[in-house]
């Protein structure tokens, strides 16, 4: 635990706008400014005033009362954020499967990502989704050499995020492997293939798990090149 709290600790004293960092682990921690407030028994404007940089950044003590009420908060909850971060500090994954992985600053919802990658609904509709990363992951690499543990890495610091298979067939290698995984991404992108040419199971997969599935014609290299420009 302490690994994890200090390693959330360093990226918000480090970065350049400690406000927009606060913000962004408690987005990934999927706790809202109210709950970390009642936690901290501070008011919500406090929590708000530091986000935004109306309060002069906080020193190192606060930081880390926010990060251990955030630990705290996801414990009672279960502790699955704090477990997903911790496999991925006390094990170095496989990353020859991984092409890209990026989390955002700001989150990006799910109609402007759409519009970057020339995206097609299969499963699902454009709605006030938010998103707060992307792994593009080799989908034939994935599933041949990539470990179970190795494929929690894929979701990088949170689920809420795009996981994007290259090179599919037919969709339904990677929507079985998301299906018998415990964590679930916030949207699934399969490049490569047009949406008449998805396997069914692959779309009743998707709408059980009810994970918005979605196709990009994009070739590996622009596509990439999109999500990181």
């Amino acid at each position: 635990m302490e690994k994890v709290a200090m390693h959330i600790i360093g990226d918000i004293v480090l970065a350049e706008n400690t406000g927009k960092a606060l913000k962004k682990w408690r987005n990934l921690f999927n706790i809202q400014q109210i709950e970390l407030a009642k936690y901290l028994n501070v008011s919500p404007s406090v929590i708000s005033d530091y986000e935004v940089g109306r309060r002069k950044n906080p020193g190192v003590n606060i930081v880390k009362k926010y990060v251990l009420a955030l630990i705290e908060i996801d414990k009672e909850k279960g502790g699955q954020t704090i477990k997903a971060l911790k496999r991925i500090l006390d094990k170095s994954p496989s990353m020859k499967a991984i092409l890209s992985i990026k989390e955002y600053e700001n989150p990006v919802s799910l109609e402007k990502f759409l519009d970057i990658i020339d995206g097609e609904m299969v499963v699902g509709d454009v709605s006030e989704m938010q998103i707060y990363g992307h792994t593009v992951v080799d989908s034939i690499k994935a599933i041949l050499e990539m470990t179970g543990d190795d494929f929690y890495h894929l979701y990088g610091w949170t689920t809420e995020r795009a996981l994007i298979f290259t090179n599919v067939s037919t969709g339904r290698s990677p929507m079985v492997a998301v299906r018998v995984s415990i964590m679930k991404p916030r949207v699934v992108v399969l490049q490569g293939i047009t949406p008449e040419k998805i396997d069914n199971l692959a779309i009743k997969l998707a709408k059980i798990d009810n994970i918005p599935l979605i196709t990009t014609r994009l070739d590996t290299k622009e596509l990439i090149k999109r999500l990181n420009g």
